[in-house]
C-alpha cells in the first residue's frame, strides 16, 4: 500500500527545507547545553560582595546584550555580540572611558572615547578580520535610524579565532552586527559559544563569551557594577581561579602552544562616575584578569572599556552646560573591589559555559572539565 502524505505536511517540510538553505545560521545547542553552568552553582564564589539579579552586565537598568552566532558547516565558528548602553545612545551620550592593557589588537573608538570623555555608540565584539564589516553594519544602522544626524564613531573590539573559525572567509556581514543590535535584550545573557566568542578559547580550553555583576552594600552607595568580557588568551599552565592554579592541576601534556589571545572587558555601572573616575575602574579591572592567571604577553591585545548610565548628556542646552551626578573619590575603592570580583568570575563564566567545539581543519578545543575543576577546587578548600 503507498502512503500520501497531507499536502500541508509536504508544504510544512518543504517551507522548512528552504529556510535552512537560505538561513544557514546554526546550531543553538551550544546555547543551551545544560551539562555546562556558571562558576556560582560549581560552588566557586569569587569576592565578597553580593550579585546582581542576573549576575550580568545586564543587572545595571538599561543595559542589554544581543548574539548573532555563525556555526556552520565544518569551518564557521564565529560571531557579533553587541552590548548596548541605552536604548538610545546614539542621541544619549553617557560617561566613558577606555583603557589598553596591550595593544596586539583593535578597538575602534577608542581615541574618540578618551578625548571626548563620553560613549555615542553600542559595543560590538567580533573576530579580528570582521571588525570593518561590524563597523560597516554599526553605520548603516545609524544612517538609517537618523539620516540627518549620523556623525558617529562605532565602538568594535576584536579577538582571533583563527584557530577554529575560517577567519578568511570573511563570513561576518555588516547584516550581523546589525541584526545583533536588534537582539539586545535585557535579562540573563547567553554565555559561552555564543555571538562574538564562539570561536574562542581561554588557558587550553573553549571559552568566548562570560558575564557577571557586583552590588555595592547601602552605605556604600548601593550602586551595581557590570562586566561582560570575550576570553580568548592565555595558557594551560598560567590558569588560577580563586586562587587555585587549575591550569597546572589540569595541565595537558599533549597540548600544543597556540598563539597568545586576547581579552576584551566591558564594565557598565549606574553609579554616577565622570571619564576619569572610569578611566580608574576600567584600570582595575587589569586586577581581575591578572588572578585569572594571564601576565599580558606581548602578542596579546586587551582592552577595557567602561560607561556609567547615570549621567545623560544632552546634545545641546540653552545657555552651553549641564549639571551631573558625581561619586566622591572615596566611595569609588568598594568600586574597585566590586570590577575586579565580576572581571574575574565573568572570565571564569566564558569558560564553565562553553562547550567543547571542533572547527576549521577538524581542530578540537575542549571546554573545561566541570567534574574535575570541582575536584581541584575541593582540594584547595574552596
Amino acid at each position: 500500500m503507498v502512503y500520501y502524505a497531507p499536502r500541508y505536511y509536504i508544504i510544512f517540510y518543504l517551507t522548512i527545507i528552504v529556510l535552512c538553505v537560505q538561513f544557514p545560521i546554526l546550531s543553538t545547542s551550544q546555547e543551551i547545553d545544560p551539562s555546562r553552568v556558571r562558576a556560582r552553582e560549581l560552588g566557586i564564589i569569587i569576592g565578597s560582595l553580593p550579585t546582581g539579579e542576573h549576575n550580568a552586565i545586564t543587572d545595571i537598568p538599561g543595559v542589554k546584550v544581543g548574539h548573532v552566532t555563525l556555526h556552520e558547516g565544518d569551518s564557521v565558528r564565529t560571531g557579533v555580540t553587541a552590548i548596548l548602553p541605552h536604548d538610545d545612545i546614539w542621541k544619549a551620550r553617557l560617561f566613558g572611558a577606555a583603557h589598553t592593557i596591550h595593544g596586539n589588537g583593535e578597538a575602534t573608538g577608542i581615541a574618540r572615547i578618551n578625548q571626548a570623555g563620553w560613549i555615542e555608540s553600542p559595543i560590538l565584539l567580533t573576530n579580528t578580520l570582521s571588525v570593518g564589516a561590524v563597523h560597516d553594519g554599526v553605520v548603516r544602522y545609524i544612517v538609517d535610524r537618523y539620516p540627518d544626524d549620523n556623525i558617529i564613531l562605532p565602538i568594535v573590539a576584536e579577538c582571533y579565532d583563527g584557530g577554529l573559525n575560517d577567519i578568511s572567509g570573511l563570513h561576518v556581514k555588516p547584516k550581523h552586527a546589525i541584526e545583533a543590535i536588534q537582539k539586545a535584550e535585557s535579562g540573563p545573557v547567553v554565555e559561552g559559544c555564543v555571538g562574538g566568542g564562539t570561536g574562542m578559547r581561554c588557558y587550553g580550553f573553549k571559552a568566548g563569551i562570560g558575564t557577571a555583576s557586583r552590588v555595592l552594600p547601602q552605605n556604600r552607595g548601593g550602586w551595581k557594577v557590570g562586566v561582560l568580557v570575550n576570553s580568548n588568551g592565555g595558557r594551560r599552565h598560567q590558569l588560577r581561579i580563586d586562587g587555585v592554579p587549575v591550569g597546572t592541576a589540569l595541565e595537558d601534556k599533549q597540548l600544543k602552544p597556540g598563539r597568545d589571545g586576547s581579552f576584551i572587558i566591558v564594565i557598565a555601572t549606574d553609579a554616577p562616575l565622570t571619564h576619569r573616575q572610569l578611566k580608574q575602574l576600567a584600570i582595575r579591572a587589569t586586577h581581575g584578569l591578572a588572578r585569572t592567571g594571564t601576565p599580558s604577553t606581548d602578542g596579546s591585545g586587551e582592552f577595557v572599556i567602561a560607561f556609567s548610565t547615570a549621567n545623560v548628556f544632552p546634545r545641546s542646552t540653552d545657555n552651553g552646560t549641564f549639571k551631573i551626578d558625581m561619586v566622591v573619590n572615596w566611595q569609588l575603592s568598594t568600586l574597585f573591589q566590586a570590577v575586579i570580583e565580576a572581571t574575574e568570575e565573568a572570565i571564569i563564566n566564558s569558560m564553565t559555559m562553553a562547550t567543547t567545539t571542533t572547527g576549521r581543519g577538524g581542530r578540537t578545543m575542549p571546554a573545561i572539565p566541570l567534574d574535575q575543576l570541582k575536584q581541584v577546587m575541593k582540594q584547595y578548600g574552596r
